[in-house]
């Protein structure tokens, strides 16, 4: 009997369940940082010009066909819709018309005292600001009376010299050159920008190559 014992022990192992040592401990699990979250997206700065762009545009009156349909035409429908006699409303919804968003009016000026000349861009907006109180007191006329074109497909600019007056037929009062951009959208011509300078802010004549429509 012992020995049947013995190999049961022999088999079974020699000491009992209680009696083996422990399962050594599992390691403690090392603290894991909760993942950083992700960076904001850079905001893309063409993309909103474009959608501001977009919303502006829905937001210019509608122009007349006819004004927008050429060069020719949106060039004299700019001449024409800031021109007119003194205590006449100009058709401000018009003007803006011609006008794509961002556009801008830039003047050159010699502020008083000054040696040198100053840029002073302004929006269309800020000119029909200007113009409600100015024509309601003071007569205006500009023509053109000359003009160089250059282009490359939708773009344009165009060398317009002017005159103007403040009657129809009075003394002339200023004459310069408007550097004018437009831009053909596939639909109808736009005004972009329009830089003026006039010869006494200039100190010269305009050049004789800008003389001759």
């Amino acid at each position: 009997m012992s020995r049947l014992l013995i190999a049961c022990a022999v088999l079974l192992g020699a000491t009992s369940f209680a009696q083996a040592p422990a399962a050594p401990a599992s390691p403690p699990k090392a603290a894991t940082a909760p993942p950083a979250p992700a960076a904001p997206a850079k905001p893309n700065p063409l993309k909103a010009a474009a959608e501001r762009t977009q919303a502006a545009l829905a937001q210019v009156p509608k122009a007349k066909p006819e004004d927008v349909k050429s060069q020719d035409a949106i060039l004299k429908a700019l001449y024409d819709v800031i021109s007119g006699p003194a205590g006449t409303p100009r058709d401000w919804q018009r003007f803006r018309s011609l006008f794509y968003p961002g556009a801008q009016l830039i003047p050159l000026v010699k502020p008083p005292g000054a040696t040198t000349l100053a840029a002073r861009p302004i929006t269309p907006e800020d000119y029909v600001t200007w113009g409600q109180e100015a024509t309601a007191t003071h007569g205006f006329f500009e023509k053109e009376t000359a003009r160089q074109t250059h282009a490359f497909g939708a773009l344009v600019q165009v060398m317009s010299t002017y005159e103007a007056r403040g009657t129809q037929d009075g003394p002339l009062i200023a004459k310069g050159v408007n550097s004018i951009q437009l831009f053909n959208d596939g639909q109808r011509w736009w005004v972009m920008n329009i830089f003026w300078i006039d010869e006494n802010t200039a100190g010269l004549k305009v050049p004789k190559d800008l003389t001759q429509k």
